[in-house]
C-alpha cells in the first residue's frame, strides 16, 4: 500500500483535475496515490471534504455543459446534412445518459429521484389512511 502523504498541493492538484471532470479513480491513479490513503486524509478535515465536494460538484457541471455541446453540435450537423447517421445519434444518447448518471450519484442531493416525502400525524408518528365503512 501506498504511504504518500497527502499535503497542501498533492491535493490542489487532485481537487483541480476532478473539477475538470476526471474520475477520482482516474486521477489518484494516474499520480500513482492510493484511493485509500486519499479517502482516510478527506475524512479527517470538514474542510477537505467541502474543498472535494465542490470539485465534485465543478465536473460535473463541466461533463454535462460538455454533452450538451456535443449535442447541439450533433442538432446541427444533421440540419447541415439533411438526415442523420443513427449509430452517431445512439452513441450522443449514450453520452448524455452517461453523463446523467455521473450526476446523479455524484450530486445526490440534486437527484429528484433521491428526495422522500414521509407525512405523520402531531405526535411525529407515521400517517395511517382508513376507509370507513357508511
Amino acid at each position: 500500500m501506498n504511504k504518500i502523504k497527502f499535503d497542501k498541493k498533492t491535493l490542489e492538484d487532485i481537487f483541480q483535475k476532478i473539477a475538470l471532470g476526471n474520475s477520482i479513480k482516474s486521477v489518484l491513479d494516474k499520480m500513482n496515490l492510493s484511493y485509500e490513503g486519499f479517502r482516510k486524509t478527506i475524512r479527517k478535515s470538514d474542510k477537505l471534504k467541502k474543498l472535494y465536494d465542490d470539485a465534485k460538484e465543478d465536473g460535473v457541471e463541466l461533463l454535462l455543459s460538455e454533452s450538451n455541446k456535443k449535442l447541439e453540435d450533433a442538432i446541427n450537423e444533421f440540419k447541415a446534412n439533411g438526415k442523420g447517421d443513427l449509430a452517431t445519434s445512439h452513441l450522443i444518447k449514450e453520452f448524455v445518459q452517461l453523463n446523467k448518471w455521473k450526476a446523479s450519484k455524484l450530486l445526490g442531493k440534486y437527484n429528484d429521484n433521491a428526495q422522500k416525502l414521509q407525512l405523520s400525524n402531531a405526535d411525529n408518528k407515521p400517517l395511517i389512511v382508513k376507509w370507513s365503512k357508511d
